[in-house]
């Protein structure tokens, strides 16, 4: 098996930080462009884990969950700000994947 890489998208202080790592990344300044390049990124097969270190819009982080829920590759880990002091305000990720175990399990 050909050895994938990891590979980062998101702000700029976090895919800067990535880089100094060896990670290459793409600093997305808007939301609403995060579709678009997770989509191509999807479709590279030398990349084996995605990950996401900005906000998203209620409509990415329920393609995320749709995403991981059906197990395809790449792995996706999504990183929460850690420069906002706002951590509550940034859970909406980790909800969204309880509902859809609630859905599961019930």
């Amino acid at each position: 098996m050909p050895e994938q890489k990891i590979y980062a998208i998101g702000e700029e202080e976090i895919i800067l930080m990535m880089g100094l790592l060896g990670i290459d990344g793409t600093i997305l300044n808007k939301p609403e462009e995060f579709l678009n390049e997770f989509d191509r990124l999807k479709k590279d097969t030398s990349i084996g884990m995605i990950i996401i270190a900005m906000d998203l819009l209620d409509v990415d982080i329920q393609n995320l969950i749709e995403h991981k829920l059906s197990d395809k590759k790449p792995f996706v880990f999504f990183l929460p700000n850690i420069f906002t002091s706002k951590q509550e305000d940034k859970t909406v990720f980790v909800k969204e994947i309880f509902k859809s175990l609630r859905k599961i399990i019930e």
